[in-house]
């Protein structure tokens, strides 16, 4: 957002509209899954709907993009080897943060890992088909929709340079109300602290490149334990 415009009632307004209207296209992109999941279908169902899933995910980054770019105007950057050092930084930082967090999960809630992350172990886990669509769809699609939207937009256009720190808090604790599949504070916390690392590069930054390199790092590490998980599992 230009620092040097102020935005009226009205303008929060539109923009709080439309971030409603993409987080409820990132909840509901995910599912056509559920329906192969269910095993109802002929093969030949399920291969259409993968089809229609992944359609769906190219049509909700390009909805998301088209907000993003209209009302945040970002500048085009690439990535530097700083910003590369510090997805690493930041990275390792939440796994330390994350690895205290699972301690309290594990003894306030006897949970293993969160509910979110049990489902998507549950939909990999079905067969072969969901296993690919929600491995390639976490790893590659996700980060890119969900920084689209709860960094890109949300901040780019509600927020100035002089609003950072209410960016980062705003931004973490909205993505993770989405994330959650229970009440649970402790998957809570873990969500919103990932949330706002992610908004903090972006804010950092500016460059919407780099969270998007921090959520596809962190989900390609879950997603392969995942999958060691049914590997090992499966024998």
């Amino acid at each position: 957002m230009d620092d040097n415009k102020r935005l009226k009632a009205g303008d929060y307004f539109e923009r709080i509209a439309i971030f409603v209207g993409l987080v409820i296209i990132v909840i509901f992109v995910q599912f056509p899954l559920s329906f192969i999941m269910m095993g109802h279908f002929s093969q030949l169902v399920n291969n259409i709907i993968a089809v229609i899933y992944i359609l769906g995910f190219i049509l909700a980054i390009a909805v998301a993009g088209y907000f993003y770019r209209k009302y945040a105007h970002p500048q085009k950057m690439s990535l530097t080897s700083r910003d590369i050092s510090m997805i690493f930084i930041a990275y390792v930082s939440f796994f330390v943060v994350q690895i205290g967090l699972g301690l309290l999960n594990q003894a306030i809630y006897h949970q293993s890992s969160t509910a979110n992350n049990k489902i998507i172990y549950q939909y990999m886990n079905t067969n072969h088909l969901t296993l690919i669509l929600m491995g390639f769809t976490a790893v590659f699609c996700s980060p890119i929709l969900e920084e689209l939207v709860f960094r890109g937009f949300l901040i780019g256009s509600m927020f100035t340079t002089n609003t950072r720190v209410a960016a980062v808090i705003v931004s973490g604790v909205l993505f993770a109300f989405p994330h959650m599949e229970d009440f649970n504070v402790i998957s809570f916390l873990t969500y919103a602290i990932l949330g706002g690392t992610l908004a903090y590069l972006y804010v950092r930054t500016k460059n919407i490149k780099v969270p998007i390199g921090l959520h596809f790092l962190n989900n390609l590490i879950a997603m392969g334990m995942m999958l060691a998980q049914i590997v090992l599992n499966s024998r």
